[in-house]
């Protein structure tokens, strides 16, 4: 495939999902602008845990900050990508509830839940009947509109994102500087200058790395601060890019993965392995990515590195939000797929509403 002609783009990306992905920055610019106007009581200063309920794309955003700001938070963050609460969820708890279109129905369970336990809440959405529970329970809420830049929850990382930075920062609950925010779009700046669409393909290591990994199984491996990345980008790959991906962290994977590539035999030889490298890494887990890229090359899988370049940690997780963008909208036309097409997503949520 050539991803150096216009008529590609037209015919795979009729909805120019492209415009918002060279446009990311303007997500978290938008994001933070608008959550300063979010007014939070002080008692949810005061709580003991957070908890962040969302699904597909829309835990995404969270998902990446837990992971970026694990050294500096304070109180543990828990993921829950289901219909209700764990126990430990009380009315000494922060329950974020993130659904992009609103209308996700294991989050509107989840918000009923953590309602009935008196629980804080907190909402990220576009509208729909979780906005309207908002309203309703007077529940502060960053309500954005996305129009051209994000098509649909999983092309909106930078919303999701900072949409939770912004609310923590003003619930007073993180420390974070507007100065750290211009920085990491700095980065973000960067890379689209290196992997926009009129940036030829041998220049180009987005569109390098979406070539490499076409027509095989996709493993990435990720460690620390960019593990919320590694699962956006597996996300995408599997949406936009209609290929399998999946995602190991290390150190973990070296104590039972290398092991495991062993058989079925076919599987290694059909299989990328795509690093997401960082010199903030912990040193040892820096030297896991040497010898694991040594063992994968010897049990024949392919291994694709990707080397950050930021000074910060919330600097690097912007940066691989916007590289990963773009390796699996390059995908979506090296596989010659509709990018925005997810016909079996869309059946499964089409039978589910059927009594």
């Amino acid at each position: 495939m050539n991803l150096d002609t216009n008529a590609v783009y037209k015919k795979y990306d009729p909805d120019d999902v492209g415009f918002g992905i060279e446009r990311l920055p303007d997500q978290v610019r938008c994001a933070w602008h608008d959550t300063r106007e979010v007014a939070i009581p002080h008692a949810y200063s005061l709580i003991s845990n957070i908890w962040v309920a969302g699904m597909g794309g829309s835990a995404l955003g969270p998902e990446m900050f837990a992971a970026a700001f694990a050294d500096r938070l304070k109180l543990p963050v828990t993921i829950v990508r289901d219909y209700s609460l764990p126990a430990a969820v009380t009315s000494k708890s922060l329950v974020i509830l993130a659904s992009f279109s609103g209308t996700t129905e294991e989050t509107l369970a989840a918000a009923a839940d953590a309602k009935k336990r008196k629980a804080k809440l907190l909402i990220i959405c576009t509208g729909g009947p979780l906005a309207e529970f908002a309203k309703a329970n007077h529940v502060p809420a960053y309500i954005f509109t996305p129009g051209d830049l994000a098509k649909q929850p999983r092309f909106a990382g930078g919303f999701l994102l900072v949409g939770v930075l912004g609310l923590l920062e003003r619930a007073k609950l993180l420390k974070l500087k507007e100065s750290e925010l211009n920085s990491m779009m700095s980065c973000m700046g960067e890379v689209i200058d290196s992997c926009a669409v009129d940036v030829k393909t041998d220049d180009n290591p987005a569109k390098t790395i979406a070539q490499a990994i076409a027509g095989k199984s996709v493993l990435i491996v990720s460690s620390e601060h960019l593990t919320g990345n590694a699962h956006i980008l597996q996300n995408s790959i599997n949406e936009n890019g209609k290929q399998f991906a999946t995602n190991f962290q290390l150190p973990e994977l070296n104590h039972h993965l290398l092991e495991g590539l062993t058989h079925p035999k076919e599987f290694a030889k059909n299989t990328v392995a795509v690093m997401l490298r960082s010199d903030l890494y912990h040193p040892r887990t820096q030297k896991r990515y040497d010898i694991t890229a040594d063992i994968f090359e010897r049990q024949h899988l392919s291994v694709v590195e990707y080397r950050t370049a930021g000074k910060t940690r919330l600097d690097e997780v912007g940066e691989v939000l916007q590289f990963g963008s773009y390796v699996a909208w390059y995908l979506a036309m090296e596989n010659k797929a509709v990018t925005t097409d997810i016909k079996f997503v869309n059946e499964l949520k089409s039978r589910m509403a059927k009594d």
